[in-house]
């Protein structure tokens, strides 16, 4: 009787050490993590080169901001992003998906060939409103300055690359909303297929990036020929413009998690025109005062050196509320473009038709009340044609409300 209390007074106390030690181990993990946390050098406010996004800025503890909770919310952001060995631990997050079969439903997965695509637009109430809002807006527009008038939706590299996606995989319903738009437009915008056009080229796969979700300069090439002939112009040949390829890993890499994916080739493609073009961004201040960022030729050379994470940026400067670029050794004539990022690609090539473009990006990130009306630029500029260049998220999942 009393061996069998013994043996368990003994048992009791191999379980209450083990206890503290499962405590001990605990207490020492937060401990370390949170030294780590004070020590270690933060990058407050800074582009995170994998996820292209800006890190959260050191919280504001004002009495306000306390009193309303917005102060624990910006703790708990802050706490996500400088987190010690936080991209470790969310790429291996996302590659334990990947190994249990959870891949299809990331917000992006990867597939065959390691391409990664994006879930896809969902067809829903919101979308409804977003593309009858947005035929509105552009009918409205073509109608009351009479322009020459097209539009080029880009669809989804999932729903072009079907075979590479993951299996399961969401279903894409790219051909049925651009349709809608289709119909919705015609006929005062004529709509140039851009699955028809993408599709005829053949290898698809070159005409999309595997970590991004922009087209490739090949991609972009194709498009540019296609509203060029629909323009009334015989497009430049491929032959006549110098290449150079870089190093590039897409939005999609940097979104993902998947940071062993092997790098994309990014291009540029520099016509001879290129040289004697003048670039300018205007900008407009809080007391409607316009004033002007000045460039020679469509390449910012600047996001092409080592190092520089988002080269796309390279293009065109990246993305401005309003560009207008001119062309002296053109005919006389002045496109006006609205484009979202995809543009930025497409649009140096159709610079070599027009003596004048203007290139309008209403997002809300980057255009403001301040700045002219489109209608205004087109009286400004005397503005003869009209094309819509943008994926299908920029004219599905939101609204064109500038386009006035």
């Amino acid at each position: 009787m009393a061996e069998t209390a013994a043996n368990k007074n003994t048992e009791a106390k191999k379980l209450r050490l083990s206890d503290k030690a499962t405590i001990f181990v605990f207490v020492a993990f937060i401990a370390v993590f949170a030294l780590l946390l004070l020590i270690l050098p933060k990058h407050e406010g800074e582009l995170s080169p994998n996820e292209r996004r800006v890190l959260a800025s050191a919280p504001n503890a004002s009495y306000q901001n306390i009193v309303s909770g917005k102060f624990s919310k910006e703790v708990d952001t802050w706490l996500e992003d400088h987190f010690p060995g936080r991209l470790f631990f969310f790429s291996a997050y996302s590659y334990l998906n990947r190994l249990t079969g959870r891949n299809a439903v990331e917000e992006i997965s990867i597939g065959a060939n390691d391409r990664l695509f994006e879930k896809p637009i969902p067809a829903d109430e919101d979308t409804d409103f977003s593309i009858d809002y947005n035929i509105t807006k552009i009918r409205s527009f073509v109608e009351k300055n009479r322009l020459n008038s097209f539009a080029y939706i880009i669809p989804s590299s999932g729903f072009m690359l079907e075979e590479d996606l993951p299996k399961p995989h969401f279903e894409y319903h790219d051909g049925e909303l651009i349709a809608r738009f289709a119909e919705g437009l015609e006929p005062s915008v004529r709509m140039i297929s851009a699955e028809e056009v993408l599709s005829g080229y053949g290898d698809v796969r070159g005409l999309y990036y595997r970590t991004d979700h922009h087209l490739t300069m090949r991609g972009s090439y194709v498009s540019y020929c296609a509203i060029a002939k629909q323009l009334g112009f015989e497009p430049l040949a491929e032959s006549e413009f110098t290449k150079t390829g870089y190093d590039f890993e897409g939005t999609y890499y940097g979104r993902s998690g998947l940071f062993l994916t092997p790098s994309d080739t990014l291009e540029t493609w520099v016509g001879p025109y290129d040289s004697s073009l003048k670039v300018r961004i205007i900008s407009v201040d809080g007391k409607g005062e316009e004033s002007e960022e000045l460039h020679t030729g469509t390449l910012d050379t600047a996001q092409l050196e080592e190092g520089v994470t988002d080269k796309y940026a390279a293009y065109l400067y990246s993305n401005h509320g309003i560009t207008v670029i001119e062309n002296p050794g053109a005919e006389e004539g002045t496109l006006v473009v609205v484009k979202d990022s995809y543009g930025n690609a497409i649009v140096p090539f159709l610079a070599a038709h027009y003596r004048t473009v203007v290139m309008l990006d209403l997002r809300n990130l980057y255009y403001s009340a301040g700045y002219p009306t489109p209608s205004e630029l087109c009286e400004r500029f005397g503005a003869d044609d009209f094309v819509v260049i943008t994926g299908l998220d920029t004219v599905s999942t939101g609204i064109l409300n500038m386009l006035r």
